[in-house]
């Protein structure tokens, strides 16, 4: 199972005409991750490198106002989760699940809302727009998935009136003007309670999704509704490789922390807000 972690402080400091932002990570197992990952997303002069006590990170500039770019991206990170797997970049707008009280977080209830179940339990379409609207805030606010030019979405396991991944694709497509990639899967059973171990679970998967001949050459955001173990995420990750996508960018709307090593899923690990949602000239735009 992957890694995943948040960052969890940032404070400021400015010395000998120098701006400086000490950025807390939780768990220190993701320190590494999270010193790779936002040395390739933030823009050049900004020095990024490992400090003192163990699980900070420093950035320094002599240019205040990229110190401040630099903040709101970290407090993007602090509000989300990022996950150490085999993309480029992997995160999830929040948790699923609290452990601790046993509940759901507020964007567990609305992805639940917005799943569809069936005829008795029907997707909602406001708690589907709500998402949407959440998701495509949170990509704007995101330097490096705004470099991206193409979206594919997880397949759903059965055929559904409202599938919630391929929605979700749908709508950042025709909003940010992506290519919208297909994936394709063949008799693929659900993950959830399969047997065997992890990584022979995700090449079953991986050996029945296929990927557009289309997604040669593009940066692919490639989306899912609950990010578990990431056998789904990975297979996908897969089918893009082998069709010839030069970078892949994996997002959930939600993680089941339960399946990720470092950082329980309780209240006092993860916020349980919904994300910030903008308006909407923030994000009514192609990315490239």
């Amino acid at each position: 199972m992957p890694d995943c972690g948040r960052i969890v402080e940032i404070r400021s400091n400015r010395s000998a005409g120098e701006w400086t932002l000490i950025v807390t990570t939780r768990p220190s197992s993701m320190l590494d991750h999270f010193s790779t990952l936002l040395k390739r997303a933030l823009p050049a002069g900004v020095d990024v490198r490992v400090g003192t006590p163990q699980g900070t990170i420093l950035f320094t500039s002599s240019r205040a106002e990229q110190l401040e770019s630099t903040r709101a991206f970290m407090e993007l990170l602090r509000d989300s989760v990022t996950i150490d797997d085999e993309a480029v970049m992997s995160h999830a707008l929040g948790v699923h699940w609290f452990a601790d009280i046993k509940e759901r977080s507020q964007l567990g209830d609305l992805v639940e809302r917005a799943k569809d179940y069936g005829s008795s339990n029907p997707s909602d379409p406001a708690a589907v727009e709500q998402i949407q609207n959440a998701t495509l805030s949170w990509l704007a606010r995101h330097p490096v998935i705004r470099s991206v030019d193409a979206v594919a979405a997880i397949p759903g396991t059965q055929p559904k009136d409202v599938d919630l991944p391929a929605t979700l694709a749908d709508t950042i497509s025709g909003r940010l003007g992506l290519r919208r990639l297909s994936l394709r899967s063949r008799n693929q059973r659900p993950q959830k309670g399969q047997s065997g171990s992890t990584a022979s679970r995700a090449r079953s998967l991986g050996a029945l999704m296929n990927a557009d001949r289309d997604a040669f050459g593009r940066r692919v955001l490639l989306v899912d509704d609950i990010y578990r173990s990431g056998n789904s995420m990975m297979a996908g990750l897969r089918a893009l490789r082998r069709a010839g996508a030069s970078t892949i960018i994996c997002l959930a709307i939600t993680k089941t922390a339960r399946d990720c090593n470092g950082l329980p899923a309780s209240v006092d690990n993860w916020p349980d807000e919904l994300p910030e949602t903008l308006e909407a000239e923030s994000f009514d735009v192609p990315f490239c």
